[in-house]
Order: C-alpha cells, then structure tokens, then sequence
C-alpha cells in the first residue's frame, strides 16, 4: 500500500473529511447569516471580514482535533494510531505497537432447519480464521478463543474492547438439502457502524469456493496489502471437506484438555478424518500431535513417540511446508529427543508459516524457557496471549516467565490463573501449585492441593502433584509407591519435568536424590542456568554439594554456547 493509499485510508477512519464537509457547510451558512445581518444592523464592515477570517482559522483546528480525537459513548478520547504493516521478516515481531489491523471473527449462527448442520457454520468459522491468519498485516483471535464466543450475548463493542480488537466479523450458514446460503458483516468494534456486508449463494460443494471469496471479501475491505505467499495461503485448501476439517478442528480442541479420555477422543476424530478423505498433511500432523501428547502426559512411551515422529514425516512428505509437522517434530525433539537447537528450529519453522498459531507459540515458549533464553521468550507469551486471549493457559504464559526469572512478587491470584480457569485440569493444578511453591507460598500451595486433586487420576500431572504434596508435608514416605518404574522412565526422559522432579526431592530434603534428578535435566536440555543457579530457592539446600557446582557448570556452558 502507498503511503498517498495509507494516509487517505487513516483520514477516513479518523472521519477528518467527515469534520471537514460539516465543518465547511456549517462556515458557509455561518458567513451567509453575516452578510445578511452585518449591513442589516449598521455594524462595521470589518465585522463581516472578521468572521470569515475567525472561520477560516478555526478550520485547521478542527481538523487537528478530528485527527486527534473521538468522541465515544464513554467520552472524549484520543484516538489510536492504526498504521498497516507490511510484509515482515520470515519471525514476525510481537504485536506491540498499532502496526496491524485485528479482528474477531465470532462464530457463524447455524441457520439451518436441522441442528445437526451446525458443523457446517463452524467449520466455515474456522476455515476463515485460518485463512486470515496468514495475513501477516493483521492478527486474528484465535479459534479457540472465538470458540469461547459462541452463542454470547455481548454486544460488538464489548466484544472488540475485551479482546482489543478493531474489527468484527460476524455472519449465518443456512443450508437447505444442497443448497447454502452465507451472509456476513464486518463491523468497526468502535462505532458498531457495518462497514461491509455480502451474501453468497451456491451449493453445499461450493462452500470452499464461496468461503474463498468470503475471506478476499475481508482483505479487500480491510485494504491489506498482501504478498505472493500470503496470498496463496490466503485460498489454499489444507483439507477440501468440510467434514473432515471439522474432525481436524474437534481433535486439536481436545488436545488442549491434557487427558488420555480427551486425547482418545481427538484420535477418534482424525482417524474419521482420515476415513473420509484419505491421507492429508494437516490430518496426518494432526494424529502426530495426539500421539506426541499421549506420551507427553505419560500415558504411553517409546511406541507412541516413534508414532508422533512418522505421522510427522508423512505430513512433510504430502506437504514439504507442513507447519503442523514441524511443531510435532519441535515438541518430540524438545520432550523426548534431548534435543533443544532441533526443537527450536523446528518450531521456528512452524511459526514463520503459521505466525499466530497457539500451540506454537505455547511450545516455542517452552522451548526458550528451557534453555534460559527467558527474554526472548516474553514477546511469545505476549502474542500469544494477544490472538488467543481466552484460553486459560495462553493468558498465564507471562507468569511462569516471571517466575522462572526470578520474581517472586507475582500476586498469588496470578500464580494461580490457570488453574481457576480450568479447574478440571490436573496439569493446571501442578504448574500453578508449583509456581506458588517456588514463590515460597508453602501454605498456600498445599492448599490448593489439598482442596482440588483429583483421586484415581495416574497420569503424569497427578503423580507430581502427590510429590509436591508429601514434599510440602515434610512426607517423603510415598514417593517410593508414586515413583513407580513407568514413572520414572516417563519422567527422566523429559527435562522439564526432570527439573520439576529435582525440585521437588530438593524441597523434601534428599538430596542425593534430586541431584541425580538434575544432572538428568541438564543431560536433556534444560540448561537455564541463571534458575538453577540463582533464581530457584528450592534448590538452595543442594547449591552447595560439590555435585551440583558442576552440574552448574555444564549448565552454564550449554546456556552461553546455545545456538539454535
């Protein structure tokens, strides 16, 4: 877009030639009137230049306050800049700044006589987030926060003011036998003034196509500026069935839940994907995912690993550019491989191509945080908390940086944001007991424990819970019953949760133990060493074993040497 193109859209959008045409009608009625009254009152012929003098001076001024300002229903306010950026680096930066339009895109009422097409409107839903959100000069809420959104009853503008957003798009699906008819409206989250509206008309084969339209639709009337790449993903079609995107969609929903019943039945739903239309990249990364997941809460081990790994490299056979793949082969490099400069680079890889995907950003942030790049790290968590800013563990992905860079004055109701959220979640329960314990809130940490575990759980997430309860407890005496062999083979092949295994047996007093735990995390790439070294009080009673001065060391050798 040309700067002429970009100054003429700002002037429109901050309404300056709206307060120039009133403004101009209003001065000359103004000098009408005194030419009319001047010599009708006997008054001075100076009179009637002053007013127009007075007038014409007073036209720039009222153009600057229009640039300036806005008068909304809560006030007069100033108004935001809002610049469209253009095409960035393959990592695009954060979005900090006003360089990017936004927009929610709330999910599409079902209008359909039978219910059970609602599969259809949301299916739609998706598909549009996903092909906005490769438009790099705009961030788009997520579809699990837009998700979150369905069948609200909040108004536009508390919508687009809760999520920051300048835009809305909403709309209806309403299929009859074959045919299906598509109605949207865009709409400025500030004024709640429709900006655009469109209907579209076709059969249910046509959906991808008119979906298609529907989506230029939005960048044309948003006036981005696209390039050839975005472009192309802008119309690509990952899955041609909106069947079987829906399956891909309802598995990646389960995903986020962290249990085997979830992650068996996101599996059921790729495989009717697969079922359906055969194989396909974004389905086969899809089941990569399920599989890596399964191992990662300690459900399954070496079998479902290796099986992450080939769906993965069978996506990246179908489509060389798979971000799904390369976030898989990121996570099984980063939990299970030992290997954090492969993860790293493959979760860059998956983010340059999909630049607001969540999952990515959570891991990438993981993945930093393991190997004390905890800055760099921060513009992670706060994208990601920008384009998926209801799901309860992309917004608390600050606090856990906080903390694991030292500061410990996070108010407790931070510390414990995830789990308040989601309370039905065990690893929630662990990471935010956890956090309020490496704050030193031992009371509070128990608590919380005490209070919401949940009894005949055995995954990962519940068994470190009953570490840190009998660590709490000055109780040590389960941890031969919890510490079972699965367990421990599960666990010492991860090196976060080796650190987090440490930090425990540190904090109930064997050390001797929790330094066997620690040379094993550091073995498999957690070497954040200013938090082993300095930030972590659980580590306090070990910090000065000969043992553990030189599993700093190698820490802090691999910290200074990291190199992705």
């Amino acid at each position: 877009m040309s700067r002429l193109q970009r100054l003429l859209e700002e002037l429109k959008r901050r309404r300056v030639f709206r307060v120039a045409v009133v403004y101009a009608a209003v001065a000359f009625v103004i000098w009408q009137a005194a030419e009319i009254a001047v010599p009708g009152l006997n008054l001075p012929g100076w009179v009637l230049t002053l007013v127009i003098l007075l007038t014409a001076l007073g036209f720039p001024v009222a153009v600057a306050l229009a640039w300036a300002f806005d008068i909304t229903p809560q006030g007069v306010k100033r108004t935001e800049s809002e610049t469209a950026a253009v095409d960035g680096p393959a990592m695009p930066s954060v979005d900090v700044a006003a360089g990017r339009k936004s927009i929610v895109v709330l999910p599409f009422d079902n209008m359909s006589p039978d219910p059970a097409d609602a599969y259809l409107s949301d299916g739609l839903t998706e598909e549009i987030i996903t092909g906005l959100s490769c438009c790099g000069p705009l961030r788009v809420i997520s579809r699990n926060s837009a998700r979150v959104l369905k069948g609200t009853d909040k108004d536009t503008r508390t919508i687009a003011r809760e999520l920051d957003v300048q835009y809305v798009l909403e709309g209806s699906v309403r299929k009859a036998g074959n045919d299906l008819r598509i109605t949207a409206q865009l709409i400025d989250g500030n004024t709640d003034e429709h900006l655009w509206s469109e209907r579209y008309s076709g059969r249910l084969d046509d959906v991808f196509d008119m979906q298609e339209r529907l989506s230029c639709s939005i960048v044309d009337a948003l006036m981005i500026e696209l390039s050839p790449g975005e472009e192309r993903r802008l119309t690509e079609r990952p899955i041609d069935n909106v069947q079987a995107y829906e399956c891909y969609l309802r598995a990646r929903q389960e995903v986020w839940l962290w249990t085997k019943d979830a992650l068996d039945r996101a599996r059921q739903h790729i495989q009717n994907g697969l079922d359906i239309i055969g194989e396909n990249a974004l389905l086969l990364a899809g089941m990569g995912y399920v599989y890596y997941q399964y191992a990662n809460i300690g459900v399954e081990h070496e079998e479902y690993i290796e099986k992450a790994e080939e769906y993965a490299r069978m996506a990246l056979e179908q489509d060389p550019e798979s971000a799904e793949a390369h976030l898989v082969l990121g996570c099984t490099n980063m939990a299970f491989r030992g290997d954090q400069r492969k993860s790293v680079y493959h979760l860059k890889q998956a983010l340059a191509r999909n630049p607001d995907d969540p999952h990515t950003l959570f891991w990438l942030l993981q993945a930093h945080d393991i190997v004390g790049r905890v800055d760099e790290a921060y513009p992670l968590a706060e994208r990601l908390a920008r384009v998926d800013p209801l799901t309860p563990i992309s917004v608390c992905g600050k606090v856990f940086l906080d903390v694991s860079g030292g500061r410990f004055d996070v108010p407790s109701e931070e510390l414990t944001k995830w789990f308040r959220l989601e309370p039905q979640n065990p690893t929630a329960l662990f990471f935010c007991a956890g956090l309020l314990a490496t704050c030193s809130r031992y009371d509070e940490a128990r608590e919380l424990i005490r209070g919401n575990v949940q009894a005949g759980l055995e995954d990962q997430s519940t068994r470190l819970i009953l570490l840190l309860e009998g660590a709490l407890d000055g109780d040590s005496s389960r941890f031969r019953e919890i510490m079972t062999e699965d367990f421990r083979r599960t666990t010492r092949r991860d090196p976060q949760w080796s650190y987090y295994v440490a930090d425990i047996l540190a904090l109930a007093g064997l050390k001797e133990e929790a330094l066997d735990w620690l040379s094993n995390a550091v073995d498999r790439g957690f070497i954040n060493y200013p938090i082993i070294a300095e930030h972590d009080p659980a580590l306090e009673s070990i910090r000065g074993e000969p043992r553990f001065r030189d599993i700093a060391a190698r820490a802090k050798y691999e910290w200074e040497h990291f190199d992705a």
